[in-house]
């Protein structure tokens, strides 16, 4: 009886060299690739809070020129008062712009206007050393504070909120008499300078300039 004798061929696998080297290699690969998404990650997110933030100071100065632009005095209602108190906190001024302002509600036989008080302050946020800008409009009472109203946050990141007056337009200044109507500058102007961040340390500004109707009634 013949054997036949069969012939293995062996194979020779991976050392354990080899296998360490794929192993770093892997892992080189990996850790360059995630720090380069979470790189582009972080770009992406500033961009979209820089242009969060750029719509947010647009939104501020249409609500302010809407405001201005509707702003209205009774002239028997001496509770209604048209001011702005000059402001200093952290080195840097923030201005309280307080005043009357009116939205017409329209139905089919008549056309109303009802009047509230509408408020522009700052204030330094509870968890940090940045400031916010509110909006406030005693329409919506508050508990809290029932003079200003429900505060709601406009634009963070404040550096700067002044508002300045003027009688021709051209020559703007803070410091006009508040408390005698007549004396009211025929233009007044916004200056908000803020942070598009809160690790940015370039600081915009933004002007919004309105030449208020002042309407009697």
């Amino acid at each position: 009886m013949n054997r036949r004798r069969t012939k293995f061929s062996t194979r020779a696998g991976f050392t354990l060299i080899e296998l360490l080297i794929v192993i770093a290699l892997t892992g080189f690969i990996f850790t360059t690739l995630m720090a380069l998404y979470m790189q582009v990650k972080k770009v992406a997110y500033e961009q979209t809070r820089v242009s969060n933030q750029s719509a947010a100071v647009i939104d501020l100065g249409q609500a302010i020129s809407y405001d201005l632009a509707n702003l209205i005095y009774e002239k028997y209602n001496t509770k209604q008062v048209f001011q702005v108190e000059k402001e200093l906190n952290g080195g840097k001024q923030f201005d309280a712009f307080v005043f009357p302002s009116a939205a017409l509600n329209a139905n089919p036989t008549v056309l109303q206007a009802r009047s509230f008080m509408i408020s522009y302050f700052v204030e330094r946020d509870p968890t940090g050393p940045d400031y916010t800008l509110y909006r406030a409009e005693d329409m919506y009472v508050d508990y809290r504070n029932l003079y200003r109203g429900v505060a709601v946050p406009m634009l963070k990141y404040i550096d700067e909120f002044r508002v300045e007056g003027s009688n021709n337009g051209v020559d703007y200044e803070g410091g006009w008499d508040y408390k005698v109507r007549r004396q009211l500058p025929r233009y007044v102007k916004a200056t908000i300078r803020y942070r598009q961040s809160e690790s940015s340390y370039e600081v915009s500004e933004y002007v919004v300039e309105v030449r208020p109707p002042i309407l009697w009634n």
